[in-house]
């Protein structure tokens, strides 16, 4: 029954965790836009795959890294919101077997 709880207590952990994340992400919490287009314009990658340098304000602006971030974060956002919800579904249902 312990083991039972922790695991639930684990998932709903978690569900806040990766759902904190996506809100992160998603809203520009914290500086993360701009942290994140200061790694991606000094990508030592783009230069071998060709991709011209661009200052992280350039890359704000692109339509591209908008929708990726919306894209992903919404995506951190929902999986979180859905493990929460699993994991106080299964704490009311109690154990399966």
């Amino acid at each position: 029954m312990t083991r039972w709880i922790l695991q639930i207590l684990a998932t709903i952990g978690f569900g806040l965790l990766l759902g904190f994340i996506g809100l992160t992400m998603t809203l520009d919490l914290f500086g993360f836009v701009d942290a994140e287009t200061r790694r991606l314009s000094k990508n030592p990658w783009n230069r071998l795959w060709g991709i011209p340098d661009r200052s992280p304000a350039e890359l704000r602006r692109d339509s591209g890294f908008t929708l990726g971030r919306f894209l992903v974060g919404g995506a951190a956002l929902l999986l979180g919101a859905l493990a929460l919800i699993g994991g106080i579904v299964l704490l009311v249902s109690g154990p399966l077997d």
